[in-house]
Parts: C-alpha cells; sequence; structure tokens
C-alpha cells in the first residue's frame, strides 16, 4: 500500500512516513500543498495522511480536490488545528477518518486499511 504523507511539519512528516515504511508500506512525505496535489496528479496512492494546517493550500481544499479526482483514494486527517467543525467537514467531503496529533500509528493504519 503506498501512502502520501502531507505535513508542513517536516519532522512529523518524515517520522510519520518511516514509521509506515517499518510496517512494509511505501511512504513519501510532501511538506506543502502545492507538493501534495503535484504527487498526486503524477503518481498513484492508495491513501493520503493529511495535515489541514499547510502554508500554502487549506488541507479541507486538498481533501476536496483529491477525493473529486480519485474518489477511492482513502484520506485520513492528522491535525494538531482541527476542530470538530473541520473534522465533522472533513468526513463529509470523504475523509475517512480524522485524528488529533499525536496520533496512535497504529489508529492510523486501521483507517488507512479498513475497507
Amino acid at each position: 500500500m503506498k501512502i502520501l504523507v502531507v505535513d508542513d511539519e517536516k519532522k512529523i512528516a518524515d517520522a510519520l512516513a518511516e514509521r509506515l515504511r517499518l510496517r512494509s508500506f511505501e511512504a513519501e512525505p510532501v511538506y506543502d500543498g502545492t507538493s501534495a496535489l503535484s504527487s498526486l496528479r503524477t503518481d498513484s496512492f492508495d491513501g493520503v495522511i493529511l495535515d489541514l494546517r499547510l502554508p500554502d493550500i487549506d488541507g479541507i481544499d486538498i481533501l476536496r480536490q483529491t477525493k473529486a479526482a480519485k474518489p477511492e483514494i482513502r484520506v485520513v486527517i492528522l491535525s494538531g488545528h482541527g476542530n470538530e467543525q473541520d473534522f465533522k467537514t472533513c468526513l463529509g467531503l470523504g475523509a475517512v477518518a480524522c485524528f488529533q496529533k499525536p496520533a496512535n500509528i497504529q489508529k492510523l493504519i486501521e483507517a488507512l486499511v479498513e475497507s
């Protein structure tokens, strides 16, 4: 399973991608919304772990564009700033789960792989 990890906090994105790799996932970290959208257009991912607060494009906009282009992709929101309304909006747009940082890696994986 190939996962795109999107977080502007480089250390968090890199650490999360590494933890996924240790569990036999392919994981690619990117650090802004523009890079996320570019990666999603040019590569095939099964899932996305997406931060909501990015420096260039709001995570909700990325979620909206991602689900419009690839409705089958599983998107998990992971945010340190998301609130209940943000999470409700994301779930309505097709996110499969929303978590506050820091989140349990096993719960993230379960959300990504549940069918």
